[in-house]
């Protein structure tokens, strides 16, 4: 059997934990984000279709040079901002983001 949580992981708010199944995934002892978890068999597993998922979902969304993709965990707040950065890069004199 292969446990789904990775033992190193821990989530201290129960909300996150709940909304999360409990599930924790830290980076691996390489310093390699992508890389397996030897103690969290199931994590790895979750991520890696996580990954495939998202590489084929970039295929199907016009992205025919998408081999594979890293997905990684990113807070609301900063996924809006870098998205409000890209759109600075797109229209550098826009002043308003509707």
């Amino acid at each position: 059997t292969a446990g789904v949580g990775e033992r190193e992981g821990r989530v201290i708010c129960p909300l996150v934990a709940a909304r999360h199944f409990g599930l924790a995934h830290g980076i691996g002892r390489s310093g390699d984000i992508a890389e397996a978890q030897p103690k969290a068999a199931g994590s790895s597993l979750i991520y890696a279709l996580t990954n495939a998922l998202a590489a084929d979902a970039l295929r199907r969304a016009g992205g025919a040079g998408v081999s594979e993709c890293v997905t990684l965990p990113l807070a609301t707040g900063m996924s809006v901002t870098l998205t409000l950065l890209a759109l600075r890069q797109l229209r550098p004199n826009a002043r308003h983001v509707l």
